[in-house]
């Protein structure tokens, strides 16, 4: 799954085509807009050159024709440059904001093409996070290459050329300027790169203990626990450890770039220098050298801002080869196929192991699954019931062994199962929508009808009558949004009330009422199994009085099937399942 990081120039290539690809008429738009902007700075100097020369001539023939109508063009010059220069800066921020939207989306479609079982990966978070920060970087990347190519580097060989028709000399100097302040640059991005990958873990760390402190699913039990303190230092000491490398990194860029800097400027006292010697000489006019020293001027400072582009260009574009790494990540070919109703699934040695352990969490799982029937998964903490279930959903792709869809081998083509399956997880998501929005989230696209979302609010035991509900289904789910908060039982119902809403062929809960009281538990799987008669069904629980009216009962142990039957075949067994049944029932009877 980990590639290999880009090179430099494959970076910029690819900057520079994802440009085009994203926005191709707005990159020509720009293109043209600093050329425009590039060919006006140069302009100005021929202008400046003129504009001295026709005053020195003026004064010392008398004549002035024509001397009023220079001035006035390099006045207009000067003032179509500010406009077209203000111009050229709207446009980096709306190209930025533009672009930005673009390779969001991007990131998005390659997370839901990605599968589950990537995010099983501590490697897959370093690069999402590395790749959000990707994002910013590679826009940069792209407007600071279009400026520092086409804008900065055309003046610069355009002075160059001028320069070297003037004396040839002068040619040595304008490199004086760009050779220190390049070294200086590429130091500067190589060590800021260095840095931002030194600081992922320990800002992720950083930013985790901060939610400790103060993020809401913490806040109350660490205040409860009086562990503040304790989060805190640990808080300071991963900011301590950031700022020490950022102090230690950015002490040494500073006094390599004061070095090179002040050879910089030693170089621009010689050239002007080097010139007045020249103009002494009369080997200058008047207007050639005041054209110059204005060049040097503008030189001195494009090339600041040049190298400050092509510097920034370095770390940018560096980090956003985070971003096309994360792009980059292979993905497994899947092969889209209708699928007609169901009738079976069938499950053949299947076996699968998680990435990076070596022990199988699912070992030879035989099993069928029939139209219409219940079937309840059970087995202590651990067991691989969740797993089973995210196999059989699609979820995850199986590590050996076969998957069946009635005659249909799924193997490598999963996804096509979201379609056909509802599914509640005991990790379900609270998401800060609508009652509504939380509802039909599961089948977004179906025709809304408000009858039908009231009848399945109640049929998963939600209280559509609580207090809070000032605006019916279309109360927010989050006080900080406006809206209220639910307890985690009626975070549990509104869940269930999700699974139940989309149209499907099997429904799986996967422990979904753990935050429920039994006797509540009991009412949901009762109001379940009645809404769920023509269904196939598929539960998780671990309290089994909640299995009796399945069809048939398995129990899970270290990833194989233990024991398979109903609940009265099993209790006869006298096996694992009598045991944890026994076990439970004496908390009821004590």
């Amino acid at each position: 799954m980990k590639p290999k990081s880009m090179s430099f120039p494959k970076i910029l290539k690819r900057t520079l085509s994802y440009g085009f690809q994203k926005l191709p008429g707005y990159f020509v738009y720009y293109i043209l807009i600093s050329l425009c902007l590039a060919a006006l700075n140069f302009l100005s100097i021929d202008i400046i050159k003129r504009m001295f020369d026709t005053v020195s001539l003026a004064f010392s023939t008398g004549v002035w024709e024509g001397t009023i109508s220079i001035i006035l063009l390099g006045g207009l010059v000067l003032v179509l440059f500010q406009f077209i220069s203000g111009y050229h800066s709207f446009l980096n921020e709306d190209y930025f904001l533009q672009f930005i939207s673009k390779i969001l989306k991007d990131m998005n479609a390659k997370a839901g093409r990605l599968e589950l079982i990537e995010f099983e990966s501590i490697e897959l978070y370093e690069k999402i996070s590395l790749a959000i920060g990707g994002v910013h970087h590679a826009i940069k990347s792209t407007i600071l290459l279009l400026n520092g190519v086409i804008f900065h580097l055309v003046f610069f060989i355009s002075i160059s050329v001028y320069f070297f028709s003037i004396k040839p000399i002068l040619v040595l100097l304008c490199f004086l300027f760009f050779i220190p302040k390049f070294i200086s640059q590429l130091i500067k991005g190589s060590n800021l790169y260095k840095l931002q990958e030194d600081l992922v873990q320990t800002t992720r760390e950083m930013e985790y203990y901060q939610k400790c402190l103060t993020d809401k699913e913490y806040y109350k039990e660490t205040k409860t626990l009086e562990a503040r303190p304790y989060f805190f230092s640990l808080y300071q000491s991963k900011l301590r450890e950031c700022n020490q490398k950022e102090w230690k990194a950015n002490l040494k860029i500073g006094m390599i770039d004061l070095l090179l800097s002040f050879i910089t400027y030693l170089g621009y006292i010689g050239s002007f220098v080097l010139i007045t010697y020249f103009l002494l000489k009369g080997e200058l006019s008047i207007g050639i050298f005041a054209a110059v020293y204005y060049s040097l001027n503008k030189l001195m400072n494009s090339m600041s801002d040049m190298m400050e582009l092509f510097g920034s260009i370095y770390q940018n574009a560096n980090l956003a080869g985070k971003l096309y790494d994360y792009l980059e990540i292979p993905e497994n070919p899947t092969e889209t196929v209708e699928l007609p109703p169901l009738e079976k699934i069938t499950l053949h040695d299947v076996s699968f192991t998680y990435p990076y352990r070596n022990k199988e969490s699912l070992k030879n799982i035989n099993l069928e699954i029939y139209k219409g029937s219940k079937l309840a998964i059970v087995g202590a903490n651990g067991s691989g019931k969740t797993t089973l279930v995210k196999i059989i959903t699609g979820l995850f792709q199986t590590s050996g062994g076969e998957i069946f869809y009635n005659d249909i081998n799924l193997s490598g083509k999963q996804k096509n199962l979201y379609s056909k399956i509802s599914a509640v997880f005991q990790n379900f998501g609270k998401y800060k929508l609508t009652l509504r929005e939380n509802v039909i989230l599961s089948e977004i696209e179906k025709p809304y009808d408000v009858e039908y979302l009231n009848t399945t609010l109640d049929k998963s035991g939600f209280n559509r009558n609580k207090d809070g509900l000032t605006e019916g289904v279309e109360t927010m789910m989050c006080r900080s949004f406006g809206g209220i908060d639910l307890s985690g039982g009626e975070w549990q119902r509104l869940a269930i009330a999700r699974g139940l809403y989309k149209t499907n062929d099997l429904i799986v809960l996967d422990e979904p009422t753990s935050a429920i009281d039994p006797i509540e538990e009991t009412n949901v799987y009762k109001r379940f199994n009645e809404i769920s008669k023509d269904k196939t069904t598929i539960f998780v629980t671990h309290r089994l009085a909640s299995v009796k009216s399945a069809d048939r009962i398995i129990v899970m142990d270290s990833g194989a099937i233990l024991e398979e039957g109903s609940h009265e075949q099993l209790m006869a067994l006298k096996g694992k399942y009598h045991e944890m049944y026994m076990s439970q029932a004496e908390w009821y009877v004590r």
